[in-house]
């Protein structure tokens, strides 16, 4: 199989109001299951949290939400970077996603390349992004693609 070649634009109202839907429930999820929120407030902070991130939707100024599209399959992804995140000029991605049928064919390596030059194009020097520990697939993804260890969290049950 060749380079694979992605298409990046920014996501329509219906994407952005699917992938919001989605988001939350998902990533609600993933604090329950690392221990982090209880799974009886957990959608409520999920919202609360992509609300005051996102307050203008797609439109949130310095906040990139955007489809990937392949010639061959057209949407295989999506990626939510914020631009400026912290002090110096980087961006972190808050989410980077492939759709399931398209995983495992390189379109994830293709769509972090794609995300990182595009935000260096917006003068960013750096790019961050938080893996929960039980995602092995995306940790591996990362680290071949030139990402390092810069904090780890750990926690022990006390039952």
């Amino acid at each position: 199989m060749g380079a694979v070649k992605l298409r990046l634009r920014r996501m329509s109202t219906a994407e952005f109001d699917a992938f919001r839907a989605r988001s939350v429930t998902e990533y609600a999820a993933a604090r329950v299951e690392s221990g982090d929120w209880s799974a009886d407030r957990a959608e409520g902070l999920a919202a609360e949290q992509t609300e005051s991130l996102l307050p203008e939707g797609a439109d949130t100024p310095g906040m990139l939400l955007l489809t990937a599209e392949s010639q061959q399959y057209g949407i295989v992804g999506l990626a939510w970077v914020a631009l400026e995140h912290g002090e110096k000029r980087s961006a972190w991605i808050y989410d980077i996603e492939i759709v399931p049928a398209h995983r495992g064919k390189g379109y994830g390596k293709a769509l972090l390349h794609a995300v990182e030059q595009l935000v260096a194009h917006h003068g960013v020097e750096s790019i961050g992004l938080n893996v929960f520990a039980g995602n092995d697939v995306a940790r591996r993804l990362y680290a071949s693609s030139g990402y390092e260890t810069t904090s780890i969290h750990m926690r022990k049950a006390l039952s």
